[in-house]
């Protein structure tokens, strides 16, 4: 049975869920992208860590699974986390979660590897400290001036979202340090990153939960990808906010995004490329062929004027194929296939612009008048249309990437991202757009 909605340039399973995005490296001349992984099912009732291996981040080998719960540190469940290279290994740093009669208890653990496929595991391993609960999990780990640093979501006894700090000298022994920031974050503080993006900027990424309670029981959880920019002082050991919580994707499918420096000296993040509820789980096209979800694009992450950018990496380039120009003000055409890439640039960047993608499966809209930049899909789950807007002054460049059932919009050079799923049949390739101004172009890529 052919499959309609197989991505070709994005991660997915071969079979059943992945979700957050763990230990991105660059190692031994290859691209490591763990991933959670249930390879049993297409739910959340188990979790491994799977690996894709890649030299370009576009073609990409499924290499299966790499850490299994197999310890009683992590019998149930080997949760996020991240790597780092030290002498020659890489040393992954991940949450073991435990639960004995009801009762969850976490462990930050330790897995090295010399070859980047056995994976042994050391019995070093942090117990939550008495000022959080158990929701303590995803460890993030970095070098400093003169030691290393690893941050750990979490949540205090009061109920509130917090990022643990914690510091080492030699990447096995860590001494619990405070809190690094609590401001913002909710109830829970889920995969948190802190990194350097110049010398005078650091990014702290976070996803605060929502965790709407009931009773003893939780009836409700929502969350959503943050950064706030400040500088981290590893004198006080504090992270200094110069701004407050902003979204990193203002689409709809965009979560537990973790980041790192590849050989080249760029600073790349991936998400998950999810943020469904349950009922849109269960009825997501996809669990007919026996696997659920993605990962996004890497896309770089620079400072510029004050402001995050982000854009795609530069190797999806190599993805193109034929090339078409369209500068007629309005216009219609045929895809190739549900695989291309559409860069939009024009002077005239107050107007109105209008493009309908798939047959009107994604609309995509600015409003001039209101300053508002929205993208609109219909739920594959209610079947009734959703959109997601952000204020934006003007839009003089888009570029739109899709896969056969993922489309990523960067705004304006990556001044804001607009991440989303979406499901529709392979024939439906019809392209429709208003509003191209003089001087302006509409380029076609293939895939």
């Amino acid at each position: 049975m052919k499959n309609p909605y197989k991505m070709t340039y994005h991660i997915e399973p071969d079979r059943g869920l992945i979700n957050d995005p763990n230990g991105l490296i660059w190692f031994k001349d290859r691209y490591y992208f763990f991933h959670q992984w249930n390879r049993f099912d297409t739910n959340h009732q188990y979790k491994e860590w799977g690996l894709f291996t890649s030299t370009n981040m576009i073609d990409w080998s499924n290499q299966g699974s790499a850490i299994l719960p197999d310890r009683d540190f992590d019998q149930n469940g080997v949760y996020s986390g991240s790597s780092i290279e030290h002498k020659g290994e890489i040393y992954l740093f991940y949450t073991g979660n435990v639960k004995i009669d009801g009762e969850r208890k976490s462990y930050q653990c330790i897995s090295i590897s010399k070859d980047g496929r056995t994976f042994i595991k050391k019995e070093n391993v942090i117990e939550t400290p008495a000022e959080f609960t158990e929701h303590y999990r995803d460890p993030k780990v970095w070098r400093g001036k003169t030691n290393w640093w690893m941050v750990v979501g979490a949540q205090t006894n009061e109920r509130k979202g917090a990022v643990a700090l914690y510091s080492s000298f030699n990447l096995l022994d860590w001494k619990y340090e405070n809190i690094l920031y609590d401001q913002q974050l909710e109830n829970m503080c889920e995969c948190p990153d802190l990194f350097s993006i110049n010398d005078e900027t650091d990014i702290l990424v976070c996803c605060p939960q929502v965790r709407l309670e009931e009773g003893d029981g939780v009836i409700g959880v929502s969350s959503y990808a943050a950064f706030i920019s400040g500088k981290f002082d590893e004198k006080i050991k504090k992270f200094l906010p110069k701004s407050s919580l902003e979204l990193i994707d203002h689409g709809f499918d965009f979560y537990a995004p973790q980041s790192f420096s590849d050989y080249k000296g760029r600073r790349i993040m991936v998400g998950w490329m999810s943020r469904m509820n349950e009922e849109e789980e269960h009825l997501c096209p996809t669990k007919q062929y026996g696997y659920l979800h993605s990962l996004t694009l890497p896309r770089v992450i620079t400072w510029e004027d004050g402001k995050i950018k982000q854009k795609p990496i530069e190797e999806v380039k190599q993805l193109r194929r034929c090339k078409q120009r369209f500068t007629a003000s309005q216009g219609c055409f045929e895809l190739e296939s549900g695989r291309f890439e559409l860069e939009l640039t024009r002077d005239d960047y107050t107007s109105d612009f209008h493009i309908f993608l798939r047959n009107e499966a994604v609309e995509i809209h600015y409003c001039g008048k209101k300053n508002v930049f929205s993208v609109t899909r219909e739920n594959w789950a209610t079947n009734k249309k959703e959109t997601k807007f952000k204020q934006v002054q003007g839009i003089s460049q888009m570029s739109i990437f899709s896969d056969n059932s993922s489309i990523e919009v960067f705004v304006n050079d990556g001044e804001c991202v607009f991440s989303l799923r979406y499901f529709t049949e392979e024939e439906n390739l019809g392209v429709k757009y208003d509003g191209l101004q003089p001087k302006g172009e509409l380029l076609y890529f293939s895939f």
